[in-house]
């Protein structure tokens, strides 16, 4: 990898200090080869007490993002999935898109607002144009950015000496008829069906579709 490429491994590493101990059992998932950021995912395992895996991402806030000078959000952001503690994250299983397509579909996110000279900001939603399935059988299509339900705001909140914050939103994954009836009510709308029906932000493959 290139020394000019950014890489914003020690703010997230510094943070994730506050809030646990050296005991706490995280991974790296590095990327080997980087264009544009350093895609690093941190795997931060389930506990007895925090039954789901936290996936953080790491480098995409090492750029601001293009933001609208008529939006107010920030040009820094990174962001999460939480899984339950059966998911399957050893490296071997990675071959396997049902176990891989949370990574794969976070650094996609990563890199896109770079590529295009865009933003991420609450609400937004990404899939791919053809509207396929992450991977097969599982039914997502969408990811939605919003935030999070399980972690506090002391969490999602990185403070920069420069007296901007990095935002870390957490990824809600949608199914089709979720991501059609978003687009025409709003993130918040769906969110409170999520509730209605006690859907966790916690991934759940096969979980209830709240608008079909």
């Amino acid at each position: 990898m290139s020394d000019k490429v950014p890489n914003s491994v020690e703010i997230v590493d510094s943070h994730l200090d506050q809030f646990f101990d050296e005991n706490a059992d995280i991974v790296v998932f590095d990327e080997k080869k980087s264009e544009i950021i350093h895609r690093d995912i941190f795997f931060i395992k389930a506990t007895e007490d925090r039954p789901y895996h936290i996936l953080l991402s790491c480098g995409m806030s090492a750029l601001p993002m293009t933001i609208p000078e008529d939006v107010e959000s920030s040009e820094f952001v990174e962001i999460m999935i939480l899984l339950p503690k059966e998911w399957n994250l050893e490296y071997e299983s990675f071959s396997d898109e049902k176990n891989y397509w949370p990574i794969r579909i976070m650094k996609e996110i990563m890199m896109l607002p770079h590529e295009n000279e865009t933003w991420f900001g609450y609400g937004h939603t990404y899939g791919h144009e053809e509207g396929e399935e992450f991977a097969e059988g599982v039914g997502f299509i969408s990811m939605m950015l919003a935030y999070s339900m399980e972690l506090s705001d002391d969490f999602t909140q990185i403070d920069l000496e420069n007296e901007k914050v990095v935002d870390i939103y957490t990824l809600i994954p949608l199914y089709k008829e979720e991501l059609e009836f978003k687009k025409k009510n709003g993130a918040s709308a769906l969110l409170e069906r999520f509730d209605k029906f006690g859907i966790e932000e916690i991934v759940k493959v096969g979980r209830k579709n709240v608008c079909k």
